[in-house]
C-alpha cells in the first residue's frame, strides 16, 4: 500500500463523525427523535423531513458496533437507542401510506425511499444477527408499506437511484417482516442490469457519470450479497474496467466532464471488489490516497452529502481494506474513443499528460498532467435575453467525428437561464404537489435537467493533434451576442455537484480566444 490507507480512512471517519451527529435528533422526549434533517427539526425552515438524510443513521450504527470510535467519548449503550431512533424516523416520515419526501411535501420521492430503505434495511439485517433485542423496538408496519411501494415503481434515467432501490428490496427479502418484497427483485435486476452500456458505464440522464457510477456499485456489491447474481459481479468487474480507463496521469478522474457533474466517488463497492480484482485495489489506493487530509477531493462534501451516503460508504469500507488484493495499474493506450459516451482520449508520448475530450458535452475538454493540477476548458456561454446559449451540455444531439490526427464537434448550443427561488415559487410548488403528487417530479427534470431540445446558435468545435501537441479552435454560426469562456460551474442542476474544487480558481486553457495551442510537456 502507498500509505496504510485503514487508518486514513478511520481518520477522516473520525474528523466527520461528529458533524454528522449533529444533524441528528438526540433527544428521546422529542416526537422527531431520530431524524436527521435538521433544517426541519431545529432550524425548522422546512414543513417536511427529507427521509434521504436518514442514511445517516449508518455512522450511529457505526458507532454501535464500535467500527469506530469517536475520540474522548466511552463506547455508550446510549448509541443503541440512537440507531433504533434513526430507523424509526424514516418509519415515521413513511407514514401511513408510504410516501417518502426529499425536496418538498406529497413528492412521493422514489430516491428518499430508495436510499432511506437501503440503509434502514442493511441495519435490521446486521441487528438480526448480533442484537436481536433492538429488533423488538423496531416500527415495522410502516417501513414494509415503504417497502412495498418502492418494490411497484423503478426508475431508469437515474442508475444509482434504481440499484439503491433494488439492493433495498434484495437485502430485505433477508428479514421475516419484509419477505413478500422477495418476488419483485429479479424482475428489478433484470431491467437495471439491462441498462448497462457494453463500456461499462450505467446511464444517468443519458451518459456515464463517474460518481454515480461507484454508488451504483456500492448497490450492486449489497445485491450480489444478498443473491449471489453473478450478473452483478459481471456487471461490478465492467464498471471498474470503465472507471480505470479513466484516471489521469495524476491520479483524479476527469470530473467536470461526468453527465451529471459530480467530482467524487464513493470507496465501498471498489474496496470490496479489490478483494479479488487488482484493478479495484489500484483505484482505491489511486483515489482515495490522502483521504486524511482536508486538501482531499472528499472533504468538500457539504453536509447533506456526508450525511446522505460519502461517509456511510467510508465507514462501511473500514472492515475490508485490509483484504484487498495487491494493486495493479491498468496498461493506459495511447488513444481510447469510447464510441457510445462519446469519450476521448488522448495520451502525450511520454505518458505524463492526457487529453479528455466529452464530445457529448460539446467538446469540453480536460488536460491532466502528472504532478501537476488539471487545466480544463468548458466551452462558451452566450449571453440571450432570459438567460444564456451554452456548449458545455450533455445532449445526444451533438455530433461527433474522430479522425488519425483530428476530432470534430458540431452541435446547437442549449439555453439555460439561472432561477431564484422566491415565496410565490414555493407556494405554486407547494399547491402542485397537493395536486399532482409524484406525477410532479417529471415536470421538474424537465425544467432543471432536461430542458428540452437544443435551439441556440450552431458551434463546432475542432481539435487537432500531433506529436508535439494539440490545437482547439471553435467556430459559432450566426452567433449575434458577445461569447465568453465558460467557469467550471455547469448550469444543469445536481444536488451533489458543486461542490467546491480548487480548478474554479485556475486559468482555463482558453482566455477568449477562438483558437488556442498546447504543448505536450517535454520532460519524460
Amino acid at each position: 500500500m502507498k500509505r496504510n490507507l485503514e487508518a486514513a480512512f478511520r481518520a477522516y471517519a473520525r474528523a466527520h463523525a461528529r458533524r454528522v451527529l449533529t444533524q441528528m435528533d438526540r433527544d428521546p422526549h422529542s416526537p422527531t427523535y431520530g431524524c436527521f434533517d435538521r433544517a426541519y427539526w431545529h432550524y425548522k425552515t422546512t414543513d417536511f423531513a427529507s427521509g434521504v438524510l436518514q442514511q445517516g443513521a449508518e455512522l450511529v450504527e457505526a458507532l454501535r458496533a464500535g467500527v469506530i470510535e469517536i475520540e474522548g467519548v466511552p463506547k455508550r449503550d446510549a448509541w443503541e437507542g440512537w440507531a433504533v431512533a434513526a430507523v424509526n424516523a424514516l418509519s415515521r416520515q413513511a407514514g401511513r401510506s408510504g410516501v417518502v419526501d426529499e425536496y418538498y411535501p406529497h413528492e412521493d420521492s422514489y430516491p428518499a425511499a430508495a436510499f432511506g430503505l437501503w440503509t434502514a434495511v442493511r441495519l435490521l439485517r446486521r441487528w438480526r444477527a448480533d442484537c436481536p433485542h433492538l429488533l423488538k423496538k423496531v416500527e415495522w408496519s410502516r417501513l414494509r408499506g415503504a417497502l412495498l411501494r418502492l418494490a411497484r415503481r423503478s426508475e431508469t434515467e437515474a442508475a444509482n437511484q434504481y440499484a439503491a432501490g433494488l439492493a433495498a428490496l434484495a437485502l430485505a427479502t433477508g428479514v421475516e417482516a419484509f419477505k413478500e418484497t422477495g418476488r419483485f427483485v429479479e424482475a428489478h435486476a433484470t431491467r437495471l442490469l439491462a441498462l448497462q452500456h457494453p463500456e461499462g458505464w450505467f446511464p444517468e440522464y443519458g451518459g456515464p457519470d463517474t460518481g454515480y457510477l461507484t454508488v451504483t456499485i456500492d448497490a450492486l456489491t449489497d445485491y450480489l450479497d444478498a443473491t449471489e447474481d453473478c450478473r452483478a459481479g459481471v456487471a461490478i468487474e465492467r464498471a471498474v474496467r470503465f472507471l480505470a480507463q479513466l484516471v489521469g496521469p495524476d491520479g483524479e478522474l476527469p470530473w467536470t466532464l461526468n453527465s451529471r457533474n459530480t467530482n467524487y466517488v464513493l470507496p465501498y463497492g471498489l474496496v470490496r471488489a479489490a478483494q479479488k480484482n487488482p484493478t479495484a485495489a489500484w483505484l482505491v489506493e489511486t483515489l482515495f490516497d490522502g483521504i486524511d487530509r482536508p486538501s482531499h477531493w472528499i472533504w468538500s462534501a457539504d453536509d447533506r452529502y456526508q450525511c446522505h451516503y460519502v461517509l456511510a460508504s467510508v465507514l462501511r469500507s473500514l472492515p475490508h481494506l485490509s483484504q484487498m488484493a495487491k494493486p495493479e495499474p491498468p496498461q493506459p493506450a495511447e488513444r481510447v474513443w469510447l464510441d457510445g459516451c462519446g469519450y476521448f482520449i488522448l495520451r502525450s508520448p511520454n505518458g505524463r499528460q492526457a487529453l479528455y475530450v466529452a464530445t457529448q458535452k460539446g467538446g469540453s475538454l480536460r488536460l491532466h498532467t502528472q504532478g501537476a493540477p488539471a487545466r480544463f476548458d468548458h466551452g462558451w456561454r452566450i449571453r440571450r435575453r432570459s438567460g444564456y446559449w451554452v456548449t458545455d451540455w450533455w445532449s445526444p444531439h451533438w455530433r461527433a467525428s474522430v479522425g488519425e490526427n483530428g476530432l470534430w464537434v458540431i452541435g446547437r448550443t442549449q439555453g439555460c437561464r439561472f432561477r431564484r427561488n422566491a415565496p410565490w415559487r414555493q407556494i405554486w410548488l407547494r399547491l402542485a404537489a397537493r395536486l399532482l403528487g409524484r406525477r410532479l417530479a417529471p415536470l421538474l427534470k424537465r425544467l432543471l435537467i432536461r430542458p428540452g431540445r437544443a435551439r441556440g446558435p450552431l458551434f463546432e468545435r475542432q481539435i487537432q493533434w500531433s506529436r508535439t501537441g494539440f490545437e482547439v479552435g471553435d467556430c459559432f454560426y450566426r452567433a449575434k451576442s458577445p461569447r465568453m469562456p465558460a467557469p467550471r460551474q455547469n448550469l444543469r442542476h445536481v444536488a451533489s455537484a458543486g461542490w467546491f474544487h480548487p480548478e474554479e480558481l485556475s486559468r482555463p486553457l482558453n482566455d477568449g480566444r477562438g483558437r488556442f495551442y498546447v504543448s505536450w510537456e517535454k520532460k519524460a
